[in-house]
């Protein structure tokens, strides 16, 4: 009865188009893949989620369904990590539950499995970005307020809401998330390099790209927000704003 329905099981993620290990012309797993097979199929991640819901995932959707782990994007290991630990850290409309429970040893054995899901999706490359390209913000409270909302929503689990890089998974990345309130950095830094970082993410590193999942204003009012951090005084301005309104 167990094979009939392990084979059920597996035949319905195959229908429709869900994981299964490699295919046989593919190079082995190697041995670390091979124990995060393991744990992947031993964890609910399988069983629960990821065998029986892509089918019903309509073509680009972003949320609200669990996706195709072959065609996410690609990430480091410890954009994993800190996804595994706390994943509303990290996307902050995940259904995933934590994971943490699982020895670190886990956790990057699972991460190189996932990764060898993905192996064919093309590594994304921040694209230069003109500084006509990037949407005109007010500096002013409104759009103020409107880039502190999306901050708050996809960028403090690891950049802190202090913006310092002390967010909740912000200690298990390396390097450890960009510190906005350093002026000297930022006073170095172009908009077109910033916004082309918030758009395409920044490679080899942990931060990803947002442009599926904000639109180029959102991404330039996430900008002009994170410009605050390294004038505490222009910023406090802008707090006293919430405190009167």
């Amino acid at each position: 009865m167990k094979r009939v329905f392990f084979l059920f099981i597996a035949a319905l993620g195959l229908a429709s188009g869900c994981l299964a290990p490699p295919a046989p012309r593919d190079a082995p797993l190697t041995r670390l893949e091979e124990q995060g097979w393991r744990i992947f199929s031993r964890e609910p991640c399988f069983s629960a989620c990821h065998a029986t819901s892509v089918a019903a995932t309509p073509p680009g959707s972003l949320s609200g369904f669990v996706p195709d782990l072959r065609t996410t994007p690609r990430h480091t290991q410890d954009w994993y990590l800190a996804y595994f630990v706390n994943p509303r850290a990290v996307l902050p409309y995940s259904p995933m539950p934590s994971f943490g429970y699982l020895s670190r040893d886990e956790m990057k054995a699972l991460a190189v499995f996932l990764q060898r899901l993905n192996r064919d999706v093309p590594a994304p490359k921040a694209r230069p970005v003109a500084p006509e390209e990037i949407p005109r913000t007010a500096r002013d409270f409104v759009s103020y307020r409107a880039g502190r909302n999306i901050f708050n929503t996809y960028c403090t689990g690891c950049h802190g809401e202090s913006g310092s890089g002390g967010g909740e998974v912000g200690h298990l990345l390396s390097p450890e998330p960009r510190d906005f309130t350093d002026s000297v950095w930022m006073s170095k830094q172009t908009e077109s390099y910033l916004f082309s970082v918030i758009t395409d993410g920044k490679a080899n590193t942990a931060m990803p790209g947002f442009k599926d999942i904000l639109r180029p204003q959102e991404r330039a009012l996430v900008l002009n927000y994170i410009q605050y951090f390294a004038d505490p005084v222009a910023k406090e301005r802008m707090e006293l704003a919430f405190a009167i309104e």
